[in-house]
Order: C-alpha cells, then sequence, then structure tokens
C-alpha cells in the first residue's frame, strides 16, 4: 500500500503532462474565440439580416422596372360551306415595359418604416457588441477556473511532498520505536488523503480545460494556458472608483433603439387611413409578325398618376394599429425592467468585487499565518511538546488557506470583469 501511495503522484503527474502545446495568455484566447466561436457568427448573421431588411424597407425609394415579351403561333381548322375544313395559322408578337414610383404610400408610411428598420439595425449593431463582451466575459470565468484549478493542482501536490516526507520520517521513527503505530497509520491516512485531493483536482483541471475549449471554439489539447501572464486582482479604492454610468451599456442601448423601431412601426400603421399616390408609364408593341421596320407603328405609349384609397377593409387596419400600439407598451415596459435589473446587477457586481478584494488580501494573511504555524509546529514536535496529529493539522491549513487564495483570487477578477461587461466595457485581458 504504501509502495502505491508514494507513486501516484509521479504516475498522475506522468499522465496529464502536456506537450508541444500552444501556450495563450487571457488576450490570445479571446481572439480566439472570437474567430471560432458560434455565438460570434449567429450575432453576425443577424446583423446581416438587419441590413437587409433595411435596404428592403429603402426599395420604395426606387422606380420599379418590368419588361415582358411574348411569341405564339396557333392552328385552327375552320369549316367551310362545302362541308369541308380550311386550315388556318396565325403567329402573335407582342413586348412590354412599364415603371412605376412610389410618391406618397399611406400619408408616407414607407418612410417611418425605413426609419424603424435603420433603428432595428442599430439595436442589432448593439447586439453584436455585447455578444463580443459576452463572450469575453465567458473567457474570462473558464480561463480563470483553469488558472485556479492549476494552481490548487500545485498546492495539492507540495501537499503531498509534505505528507510524503512526514511518512518516510515517521517510518524511519517508527522503526526505531520512536514512534507509535496510531501516529504511523495516521501519517498513512493523511497521504492517502492528500491523494485523493490531487486525483479530485487533476479531474477539475481536465474539466476547466474542456469547458474552455467549448467556450473559444477550439478542440484539441495544442491550447494550454500561459501561467506567466496572469493578471492581478485592483485595489479597493480602484473598484470604488470604477464609474457606474450604465450609459454604456450595449444592452440598453439596444432595448432603446428597439423601443424607436416599434415606435415607428406604430406610427406607420397609424397612417394606414390616408390615400397613397404613384405615378407610372408603360410602353407596349404588337404585331403578328416580327416586322422591325414598322416597329414604330405598331406601339403605344402611356403614363398614369393613380390615388388609391382604402375606405374600409373590414377592421384589419384597426387591429394591425392595436396591435402595434401593443407591442410598443410592451417594449417599452420591457426597457424599464430591463434598466432596473441591469442598475440591481451592477450595484451588486460592484458589491461583490469589494468583498472579494477584502476577502483576497485576508486570504494572504491567512497563508502567512498558516505557513507560520506550521514552522512551528514543525518546532514544536521536533522538541516533543505537540502531537504528530497536531503536526498533521498544520499541514493541512497550509493546503486550506492555499486553496482559499486562488479562489479568492480568481473570484476578484471574474467579478471586475462582470462588473465592466455589465457597464459595456471591455473586462481587462491583459495589461
Amino acid at each position: 500500500m504504501r509502495i502505491a501511495v508514494f507513486f501516484l503522484p509521479l504516475i498522475i503527474s506522468v499522465l496529464f503532462a502536456q506537450t508541444d502545446s500552444l501556450s495563450l495568455d487571457l488576450s490570445g484566447w479571446v481572439r480566439v474565440a472570437m474567430e471560432n466561436s458560434p455565438d460570434i457568427v449567429i450575432s453576425s448573421a443577424d446583423l446581416l439580416s438587419a441590413e437587409a431588411s433595411l435596404r428592403s424597407s429603402e426599395s420604395f425609394l426606387w422606380p420599379r422596372l418590368n419588361f415582358n415579351s411574348s411569341a405564339g403561333h396557333s392552328w385552327s381548322s375552320i369549316p367551310d360551306i362545302s362541308g369541308g375544313f380550311t386550315d388556318t395559322d396565325n403567329s402573335s408578337w407582342s413586348m412590354s415595359a412599364s415603371i412605376s414610383q412610389e410618391i406618397l404610400a399611406s400619408g408616407g408610411s414607407s418612410w417611418l418604416r425605413m426609419s424603424g428598420s435603420r433603428h432595428s439595425l442599430d439595436a442589432s449593431r448593439f447586439d453584436m457588441d455585447q455578444a463580443r463582451l459576452d463572450l469575453s466575459m465567458d473567457i474570462v470565468e473558464a480561463y480563470y477556473e483553469v488558472i485556479k484549478s492549476v494552481h490548487l493542482l500545485a498546492s495539492s501536490r507540495g501537499a503531498i511532498e509534505r505528507s510524503s516526507e512526514q511518512l518516510r520520517r515517521t517510518g524511519a521513527l517508527y522503526e526505531i520505536g520512536g514512534a507509535t503505530n496510531l501516529e504511523l497509520i495516521q501519517a498513512e491516512v493523511k497521504l492517502s488523503s492528500d491523494s485523493l485531493l490531487l486525483i479530485q483536482r487533476e479531474q477539475s483541471l481536465s474539466n476547466a480545460y474542456t469547458i474552455l475549449y467549448q467556450i473559444a471554439g477550439v478542440v484539441g489539447s495544442e491550447y494550454t494556458v500561459n501561467m506567466n501572464a496572469v493578471l492581478q486582482p485592483v485595489s479597493i479604492n480602484t473598484a470604488m472608483n470604477y464609474s457606474l454610468d450604465m450609459s454604456g451599456s450595449n444592452t440598453i442601448a439596444s432595448s432603446g433603439e428597439r423601443i424607436s423601431a416599434v415606435e415607428y412601426n406604430y406610427e406607420s400603421n397609424k397612417r394606414s387611413y390616408w390615400p397613397s399616390l404613384n405615378a407610372g408609364g408603360s410602353w407596349n408593341w404588337s404585331n403578328d409578325e416580327l416586322d422591325f421596320e414598322d416597329f414604330s407603328s405598331r406601339d403605344s405609349w402611356q403614363v398614369s398618376l393613380t390615388l388609391s384609397w382604402t375606405l374600409f377593409d373590414g377592421f384589419n387596419r384597426e387591429s394591425i394599429i392595436q396591435s402595434s400600439r401593443a407591442s410598443v407598451m410592451r417594449q417599452q415596459a420591457s426597457h424599464e425592467a430591463l434598466v432596473n435589473s441591469i442598475e440591481s446587477y451592477i450595484l451588486a457586481s460592484r458589491n461583490t468585487l469589494i468583498s472579494s478584494i477584502r476577502s483576497w488580501e485576508l486570504s494572504l494573511e491567512v497563508l502567512n499565518q498558516a505557513n507560520e504555524k506550521l514552522r512551528l509546529s514543525t518546532m514544536s514536535y521536533n522538541l516533543g511538546s505537540i502531537s504528530l496529529l497536531d503536526l498533521l493539522d498544520a499541514q493541512s491549513g497550509i493546503t486550506l488557506a492555499e486553496a482559499s487564495l486562488e479562489s479568492s483570487r480568481a473570484a476578484c477578477l471574474i467579478a471586475e470583469a462582470r462588473l465592466l461587461t455589465l457597464l459595456g466595457r471591455t473586462p481587462r485581458i491583459g495589461e
């Protein structure tokens, strides 16, 4: 059993060793995610769709041109007075062209729809910017989860080194009668416990990398985290001085643009009671043979100015207007709820950030105290003042303090990035 416990950390280290890898810092991971993430592709597609909708709504600014042509030949048999049939055949050729231009559709409703489409396009652009920020935030969370897992793994390996050394010393003392069987068992249990924790943290690191790969849209172990390019938490004063101005929030700006879009659509539908005015012109030519020499004598021209006015359509207009008005009311209510929600999230995130920084600073002190306690406990144990169990507890205190420090540091950096993202700002991804 002892031999297996001694060689377990070495075996696990070899299995999880990563070679020939491409080490990326946080900015590198964000860049890779922007290039490969399906979420960015979806946002780009939504933006292209909004641009196409705007071009469609602007089509009324241009005239419509149509051209038609046809050619035909018919055969028929007509009975004659002699009781027989006379066969006849006829050819027909025709061409026509028309042009039409909208002058004023339903009191200018087309202009209002075009303005609404422009606001929808602006909203899609804000959504695209927010999608990039959200992806950066997801990368930040996954990145620092990997960082935390790596440091916790290193802490576990340090704990195993201490436990292995203590078991070796206890075993040597036991051989000469300087340690009891209970103390030997306590040392073995401590090493077994640390070895189990190491396996769990190896699995946590593997899971953290898997999540990071998924978010970044990449597959392969050639990508790793650059442990030499890790940011440090900001000070409490810096966190307190962050401006909480929400004017840069892409989510709020997008919602505001969508309110304008539905308001223009509502005004456009209200204009359906107004008449429409269109201008047009057409040219027609037809003949029983394709004779270009007599072309001009067989054609005709026409220009027109058309006024159309729908007086009654079975209350369809009223239903459309009521529906669009309800859309305006719902969008306005959703916008107000969104603003209140984001404001609450921003305040909560700032408080979380400050609390995380304080926890991180406290964790530094706790780790220093744990190291000092271990040093004193080791001296006391060597002098026979405390038991082996007390010394093992002091060693466990180091592991717990290191885990607390790494968890609190990751929490600080994630909380800061979340606050900046809510404010519409790019989180820190490099110094």
